[in-house]
This record gives C-alpha cells, sequence and structure tokens, in this order.
C-alpha cells in the first residue's frame, strides 16, 4: 500500500502504540493491520474426521478441514456453518468452540477451531473443494495442509474421538 486509499496522498511509517504503522500523514489514516479471522470445524463422520481436498492454492489438492474466512459481520459460529456446508455439503451443529489459534510465520489470521456434528446431508465438494470425505486415523492422507489443521486432527484422534489437550505454541 503506497497511496492513502481516502485522500490519495503518499503513505508513510509512523509508531503507534509501540509499533511501526502504515499511516497518512494528511487525513490521519492508519492502516491498522489486524489478523483475518478464519473458522475451520473439526466434523465427526462413521468413526472418522471430515477432510476437504483443496481446490486453489494454497496446498491445491492437499488435505485440510472444512473452513475459510469469516464474512464482514457474520457470526463465528455461522461462519463454521455455512463453511462445512459450502465445502461438505453437511448441515451442522456446532457443539463447542475448541480454541482460537495463530498459525504465526507472517500468516495475519486467527483460526476459530470448532467442533460439531453433522445434522443432515450428505458429503458432496462444494465451491473450493474437489473432493470430500470422512478419514479414520488409519487412513489420514499424508498431505494435510496446514501445521495447526494435522495438530488438531491428531488432538481428536488421541481423543479417541474427542478432543482432548490444548494445541502447542507453534509461532
Amino acid at each position: 500500500m503506497k497511496s492513502c486509499p481516502l485522500c490519495a496522498s503518499p503513505l508513510t511509517t509512523v509508531e503507534i502504540g509501540g509499533r511501526e504503522r502504515v499511516a497518512c500523514p494528511r487525513c490521519d489514516f492508519v492502516h491498522w493491520d489486524n489478523p483475518k479471522p478464519v473458522t475451520a470445524t473439526l466434523v465427526p463422520l462413521d468413526s472418522g474426521l471430515v477432510l476437504v481436498k483443496r481446490k486453489f492454492e494454497p496446498f491445491v489438492d492437499w488435505w485440510c478441514l472444512p473452513g475459510g474466512f469469516m464474512e464482514h459481520s457474520e457470526d463465528p459460529e455461522e461462519s463454521a456453518i455455512r463453511e462445512v456446508l459450502e465445502e461438505t455439503g453437511l448441515s451442522i451443529e456446532i457443539d463447542r468452540l475448541l480454541g482460537a489459534h495463530s498459525p504465526g510465520r507472517g500468516i495475519n489470521v486467527v483460526i476459530l477451531f470448532y467442533l460439531a456434528r453433522s445434522a443432515s446431508g450428505r458429503l458432496v465438494p462444494g465451491d473450493d473443494a474437489s473432493e470430500v470425505r470422512a478419514f479414520r486415523r488409519h487412513e489420514l492422507p499424508d498431505n494435510v495442509a496446514f501445521e495447526l489443521h494435522r495438530q488438531m486432527i491428531e488432538k481428536w484422534f488421541e481423543g479417541n474421538g474427542s478432543f482432548v489437550g490444548t494445541l502447542p505454541d507453534v509461532t
């Protein structure tokens, strides 16, 4: 970002609250580079977990938990429900929030992980998934995208079908 989106003046870097921020000296615009909220949901089905094969980058053709970016003014649970339906064809009911985690390493998101149960529907790959299926532990693919997804999946299987423990800090 080189120009102010409000007045088109050149942006500068200033210190605000002990951090370097991109700002406009003319109109006081500040680019708050806050993380984007993402939901990812563990959906148990047939003694396994539902995973989707990604249709788009990053990690095209890798498997992950169903999820994605929250929409403007969307409730986090609504986002999780919408994303699962869009990517898997399943309507779900949220059981609980498992945790909020940041992957670190310059990836500016906060992922809200949910545990849900399937309420209705059938597995059908949706808008950004090329495949969808439930995997038992011994069937898990080697190419699971995203370290936090791998950790959440492992924790679920370690608990024999429930979530146990907390995730380590991966930053």
